[in-house]
C-alpha cells in the first residue's frame, strides 16, 4: 500500500511540474564552435573531428546531464550526473561516466578498470546575455569542445 501511494504521488509530482515547466525549460540547446585534442608537448591542437563535428547540436537534461546529440552522447554512459545545476554565480556542471563492458561495441574482452572513460561538462551559465559558453572534455571520445548553448532556444 505505501509503495502505491508513493507511486501515485510520484506521478502526480511528475505531472504537475510539466504544467508548469515546458520541454524547453529542462535543457540546454548548444552548438559546437570547437574542437581540440591534446598534443605531444601538451598543448592544444585542432582535431581532425573539427570539420566534422563544428556547427553541430547537442541537448542537455538540466535535471539528469543526459546528452542527446552526434557530439557528446551519453546514451552508452553508465551513469550520467548533475554536479551542480549552476545559477546566477555558477556553471552548470555535469559528469558522465562510461566503460567497454557490456556494450553493443564491446569485443567481451574488456575489464571495467581499463576501459574506463569521463566526460565532464560545464556551460557557463552565470554569463550575462541568452547565449552562454561552454566547455566539454571527452577523455578517449571527442576531446575537447566549446561552444555556447541556450536554455530551451
Amino acid at each position: 500500500m505505501k509503495r502505491l501511494y508513493i507511486g501515485v504521488l510520484s506521478i502526480f509530482i511528475v505531472m504537475t511540474m510539466c504544467s508548469f515547466l515546458s520541454a524547453d525549460d529542462l535543457m540546454y540547446k548548444c552548438i559546437v564552435k570547437n574542437v581540440y585534442v591534446l598534443n605531444d608537448d601538451g598543448s592544444l591542437k585542432n582535431s581532425n573531428m573539427e570539420k566534422e563535428f563544428k556547427g553541430s547540436e547537442f541537448s542537455v537534461s538540466r535535471i539528469s546531464g543526459e546528452i542527446v546529440g552526434k557530439v557528446l552522447p551519453t546514451l552508452m554512459a553508465n551513469s550520467t550526473k548533475v554536479i551542480n545545476k549552476g545559477n546566477e554565480s555558477y556553471s552548470f556542471k555535469s559528469v558522465a561516466e562510461f566503460d567497454a563492458v557490456n556494450k553493443p561495441l564491446s569485443n567481451g574482452s574488456e575489464d571495467a578498470v581499463s576501459t574506463a572513460s569521463l566526460q565532464l561538462l560545464e556551460i557557463q551559465i552565470f554569463q550575462q546575455g541568452a547565449i552562454k559558453p561552454f566547455v566539454a572534455m571527452s577523455m578517449g571520445g571527442a576531446g575537447i569542445v566549446t561552444g555556447t548553448c541556450e536554455c530551451g532556444k
